[in-house]
């Protein structure tokens, strides 16, 4: 019966020791703990705050933070005070942030002790929040909204469904997050949100690695039109990156935009009129002049969409989908504009270029290329007979010596 008390009594003993001290474990735990917030005034600035609770001394801290997919982390000392909070100031006039980015931040803590503590990682979505943003779901797609009722929303819903499945006759895609669609009620606004300003004649952008589209849609007779052009454009962007990740840089401008143009459900019935125009002008850009990118100015960059849409749209009648597959794969791989399409299709880009022109426009392609080295032939001709004029005048100066 002893021993049995005994073993009791040490239990009892470990447990009037130890029980106060494991309770004293969560709050000292709490006491260390690194709160952190943020808010902000869309492109005015983000305001991060922190907290430590603890007796010894804060003698610095820094802000850390990242936005969107950049591999950039930014920095900056915060500012203190005496009760144990510290503030970091981020000035986006100065230092603009991608709309709709997800802002990943920290605080690292430089104590009087001499120790260094780094608070958990927090998060928060800097979302153009100027505007009272109503949101409606249809998985994989999330619509954003302000003007409008929740049949405009289904709307939207509705053609990004198809466009998904319009996009999918072209190439094998698909998606595996959401995509959030911003609908704007006027392109101002829009343009807004945008980090190229100089592009004013902009009506909707995509930022695929965000997954985000951002749309114009004015309410009015055309609005179901815009949107069956400006949907499945910018989800044919977000679609293409998620097939090949960053390597969607690699594609030229040409095959990028001219997917993203064929897609559409409703195309740009001005595209063949200016086509037939440019062509019969003379003022048809090549296509290896648009791998790069497109002309800023409005005009410029209407004939470059028009002319991307059709070259593609040809190489997806003669090759079919399983061809532009491996052309997107070749480029992905790395290959340069004029190596890809040759090693995916087996045709160089120039020769494609001309058997386009003969299927589009009815251009003799034998013509063509005649046209194309005639300045070259001119030349050589010139070059030919400059040397025999001399050889002729140096002939009739000798005979007329003779005769003299």
């Amino acid at each position: 019966m002893s021993g049995i008390m005994k073993k009791w009594g040490i239990v009892l003993l470990i447990n009037l020791v130890l029980l106060p001290v494991l309770a004293l474990i969560p709050a000292l735990a709490q006491a260390e703990q690194v709160e952190a917030s943020a808010e902000y005034e869309y492109g005015a600035a983000i305001i991060f705050t922190g907290k430590f609770n603890s007796k010894i001394p804060i003698e610095k801290a820094h802000l850390f933070f990242k936005a969107g997919s950049t591999s950039d982390t930014f920095s900056g000392e915060a500012s203190l005070t005496d009760d144990g909070t510290f503030t970091y100031v981020h000035d986006l006039a100065r230092d603009p942030i991608r709309a709709f980015s997800t802002i990943e931040y920290w605080f690292d803590l430089a104590l009087a002790d001499g120790k260094t503590i780094t608070g958990p990682k927090n998060s928060i979505l800097y979302e153009d929040n100027r505007h009272g943003w109503k949101q409606r779901d249809r998985q994989p797609f999330r619509v954003h909204w302000y003007e409008g009722d929740t049949a405009f929303a289904q709307d939207v819903l509705d053609v990004a469904e198809l466009s998904l499945k319009n996009a999918q006759s072209y190439l094998p895609l698909s998606l595996d997050s959401a995509v959030n669609i911003y609908a704007y009620s006027n392109a101002k606004d829009m343009r807004e949100v945008l980090s190229s300003f100089s592009k004013s004649w902009v009506g909707a952008h995509a930022d695929p690695d965000l997954g985000v589209m951002v749309l114009s849609l004015p309410e009015g007779p055309e609005q179901r039109l815009e949107m069956e052009r400006q949907i499945p454009h910018e989800l044919m962007h977000i679609l293409l990156f998620n097939m090949i990740g960053t390597s969607y840089v690699n594609l030229p401008a040409w095959l990028s935009e001219g997917l993203a143009s064929i897609a559409e459900l409703y195309p740009n019935p001005d595209y063949l009129v200016l086509l037939e125009n440019a062509h019969d002008k003379g003022n048809l850009p090549s296509i290896n002049s648009l791998c790069q990118s497109f002309p800023r100015d409005a005009s410029g960059a209407f004939l470059a969409y028009a002319e991307s849409a059709s070259f593609t749209r040809y190489l997806h009648q003669r090759f079919g989908s399983s061809g532009m597959e491996r052309l997107v794969r070749q480029y992905a791989d790395g290959l340069d504009c004029e190596r890809g399409i040759e090693a995916a299709l087996g045709i160089p880009l120039s020769q494609l270029e001309r058997e386009w022109r003969k299927d589009v426009f009815g251009e003799n392609i034998y013509l063509t290329a005649l046209n194309n080295m005639l300045p070259w032939l001119v030349f050589l001709l010139v070059v030919a007979i400059i040397p025999l004029v001399v050889v002729i005048a140096g002939r009739r100066r000798v005979t007329a010596n003779h005769q003299g």
